[in-house]
């Protein structure tokens, strides 16, 4: 797009012509301002004053004397952000040509289905490539609209079990934050509630696990990843997969976990907010199973099994 072509499309937009596309691609920048950052090569400005001045006298009118058009090919691009109204918009608008060819009018975002698992209850879902994916009350999964074209990638936040159809042409990636998943066709469960932390566990198959574009590892069943971000450290162990990852059936099971995340999933399964104050008691770790348990009864165990004390403060819950 050059000058011009901005400069009609300013037009477009000042008249109440434009149509819906370039509204939002002005108003889009006006709130980018991508030239505060980006230098314009010097003959960039000049075309932009020239067009900038050219359309200023166009809806005004204004007749200049030859010393003000003189004066005013000498100001920088930026003086003209003093104007008001018309000029103010052009000016806007029209420096940002580079930025309006290399980023927006050619990379606009994809759009996204998000299917989010309430807390207090799980949600089983069947993805576009028939995969299935169980999500854990609270979790949430993003499913790009060009998902099973050149591949499957989905974005997440919380804990997702994946039963992934196979399909060697179209690998499958599950992204959360700067952790990246890849697979073929595998059941595997992804943890990652913050960006501190993030799990995942192996059922079937093999997946390779990626942070910052480091590989960590490749699992294989019965294997399982811990990540910490602050640390930039990882561990793998041998766990029960079966018996972890299904907890739609199982009932929650622990195996050596943190006890800030038996806590997390306590709270998000019954939906009541659970609150730890002792720095003690975050540093436990905790192997444990509850199934068909109320929450009283469930958080009733986890006492007993560790020690601590709790006590019900509204509508929630403080461990001490």
């Amino acid at each position: 797009m050059n000058i011009e072509a901005i400069r009609e499309m300013v037009d477009r937009y000042l008249q109440g012509t434009a149509t819906d596309q370039e509204k939002k691609v002005i108003e889009k920048w006006l709130q980018a301002r991508p030239e505060d950052d980006r230098p314009l090569k010097e003959q960039d400005k000049q075309a932009i004053r020239t067009a900038l001045w050219q359309s200023f006298i166009h809806h005004t009118n204004w007749q200049p004397s030859a010393t003000t058009r003189e004066a005013v090919r000498s100001y920088s691009l930026f003086n003209y952000r003093s104007w008001i109204g018309y000029a103010a918009a052009v000016i806007v608008v029209a420096s940002c040509t580079i930025w309006l060819n290399t980023t927006l009018l050619r990379k606009q975002p994809t759009p996204v289905q998000t299917i989010v698992a309430l807390k207090g209850a799980h949600k089983t879902v069947q993805l576009p490539d028939s995969s299935i994916a169980h999500l854990f009350p609270g979790a949430t999964l993003a499913i790009p609209d060009d998902f099973n074209t050149k591949e499957r990638a989905v974005i997440l936040s919380g804990k997702i079990f994946f039963e992934v159809k196979s399909d060697p042409s179209r690998p499958f990636y599950v992204q959360s934050g700067k952790l990246r998943t890849r697979v073929l066709g595998t059941s595997f469960e992804v943890t990652a509630r913050d960006s501190l932390h993030a799990a995942v566990i192996v059922r079937t198959g093999k997946v390779g696990v990626q942070y910052d574009g480091r590989q960590l590892a490749d699992l294989v069943p019965g294997k399982r990843l811990r990540y910490d971000v602050q640390q930039q450290h990882f561990v793998v162990d041998e766990v029960n997969a079966a018996m972890l990852c299904e907890w739609w059936n199982n009932g929650m099971v622990f195996n050596q976990s943190p006890f800030e995340e038996v806590v997390q999933s306590i709270s998000d399964w019954y939906n009541v907010p659970v609150t730890i104050t002792g720095t003690k008691w975050k540093q436990e770790r905790v192997t444990i199973r509850i199934k068909n348990r109320s929450f009283s009864e469930a958080l009733s165990l986890l006492s007993a099994t560790l020690g601590f004390q709790y006590k019900k403060e509204n509508n929630g819950v403080i461990i001490y």
